[in-house]
């Protein structure tokens, strides 16, 4: 693996050219892709992105592209950008800038300004068997090693063309762990034009080779993340490393973001509104009353076998990253076989410190977000407090999706002044089986109100 470093002016003030290129090697998160933070006094530094309403969206503390600072916050003198090909392997692939940065010092913070990031576009070529190029950050000093064990794991804010690897370079010993040993996690390709937040836990980083150093200690004695970028010979894909955080601090919720499944302790109760309207418990429920057959099959057991309510949903999501099941659909006798989870609205009582049901205005949500896969169309619907109902289609998704609309778009008609319920229904005429899952829930923003941790939901 041939490293060729992009901050050219902090590695001669740090170690001259050629000891630095000795000293970088790969810590980790993915094998493709860019973590970037800025240094400070402080490892507490935690710049922050905003969302087009102004609430904060994502909380970086080692690196925020939009600072347009390039160093990586990692409480060192260390934490500089070089970049990765496959020369070595025989290779022939590079990344291509959209800055010119030979023999320029500043131009890696012009690189940085210009892409909100760390982007470029990844040229694979011929020669190796596994084409690769990417950009990696330098966690410590030459020879010497850095504990990030206490990060958890790595959350990462980026778009790719390509697929992309995390990789952890870390000390076996005096020696550097080599290329086959150093532990790594997968990302995803994203959307053309699209940015992604996805997290990784340190469990979630797995080395190739079994008889090796493993396990924890690894990650106390880390050398270098690489985010590297993998395809065909003769494919380029564009990148852009947007933000990098520790799994323990994450990219945190908006405001709007009012319940998500993928968080670390994930609620049964849905947030209620700044003025304590709106908040609410799950439950499930189908169309045995009206003469149908249809049940909802959790692979957590059912909630008749819990002690209490909470016990149940925190299983259930902690399992699948939302209220993911199976809707078994059968209408029996009735019209239509239908069946699905809802949010009951409630209010609360200050004496008793009951929660109880209770009509809400939730006119100043805007709508409604929704974050969600399901194996065919379902709704959307709001139940009002004359128990009229109104919603839209959430169409059909086997991968997470996330689904803004207005109240107008729900055909609400004022409904949201009164509701009692949220509902997120499957209905058929013929018997069917149907796996679903809500995964976030947040009020109308039209970019979206929640970031979810994909790797916590489970795949359909």
């Amino acid at each position: 693996m041939v490293k060729r470093f992009v901050d050219i002016s902090a590695c001669a003030l740090l170690l001259g050219a050629v000891a630095c290129s000795k000293t970088n090697e790969t810590t980790g998160i993915t094998e493709d892709g860019n973590p970037i933070a800025e240094v400070s006094s402080s490892s507490s530094f935690v710049p922050e992105s905003s969302s087009s309403d102004g609430s904060a969206r994502y909380k970086f503390d080692l690196w925020n592209g939009s600072t347009g600072a390039a160093r990586v916050n990692v409480g060192n003198n260390a934490g500089y950008w070089y970049s990765v090909d496959d020369v070595e392997d025989g290779g022939s692939s590079s990344i291509k800038f959209p800055v010119p940065l030979e023999n320029e010092s500043d131009k890696i913070d012009s690189l940085v300004s210009y892409c909100g990031g760390m982007c470029g576009t990844v040229e694979l070529g011929e020669g190796s068997s596994a084409p690769s190029a990417g950009v990696g950050i330098a966690l410590a000093e030459k020879d010497s090693t850095i504990d990030i064990s206490d990060w958890d794991g790595l959350c990462i804010s980026y778009e790719s063309e390509l697929s992309m690897k995390g990789i952890l370079g870390y000390k076996d010993g005096e020696a550097d762990a080599s290329a086959e040993n150093m532990p790594s996690v997968n990302f995803d390709k994203t959307a053309k034009g699209t940015a992604s937040s996805r997290c990784a836990q340190w469990a979630d980083f797995k080395q190739n080779s079994a008889n090796v150093n493993s396990g924890s200690s690894i990650f106390k004695k880390a050398t270098s993340l690489i985010f590297k970028f993998y395809g065909n010979p003769k494919e380029s894909g564009y990148f852009n490393i947007k933000g990098v955080s520790s799994y323990k601090h994450g990219i945190v919720e908006s405001e709007t973001c009012l319940w998500n499944g993928t968080s670390k302790d994930p609620s049964d109760f849905v947030k209620a509104t700044a003025n304590g309207v709106g908040g609410g418990f799950w439950y499930a429920y189908n169309d045995n009353d009206l003469g149908g057959a249809s049940v909802l099959d959790w692979e957590t057991g059912s909630p008749d076998e819990y002690m209490s309510s909470s016990e149940w949903v925190s299983d259930v999501v902690s399992a699948k990253g939302g209220f993911s099941a199976t809707a078994i659909l059968d209408k029996g006798s009735a019209n239509q076989a239908f069946a699905g989870v809802g949010i009951k609205i409630v209010g609360y009582d200050d004496e008793t410190s009951d929660y109880y049901p209770m009509a809400g205005n939730i006119e100043d949500w805007g709508g409604l977000c929704v974050t969600y896969m399901a194996e065919m169309d379902m709704r959307v619907i709001l139940v009002s407090d004359s128990v009229n109902e109104k919603g839209a289609v959430l169409n059909k998704a086997i991968t997470p999706t996330e689904k803004c609309l207005t109240w107008k778009d729900m055909a609400t008609e004022g409904l949201e002044k009164t509701a009692r319920a949220i509902k997120f229904e499957l209905n058929a005429d013929s018997s069917a089986q149907v796996r679903f899952n809500i995964i976030a829930i947040g009020k109308y923003l039209p970019d979206g109100a929640c970031v979810i941790d994909e790797s916590r939901v489970a795949q359909f």
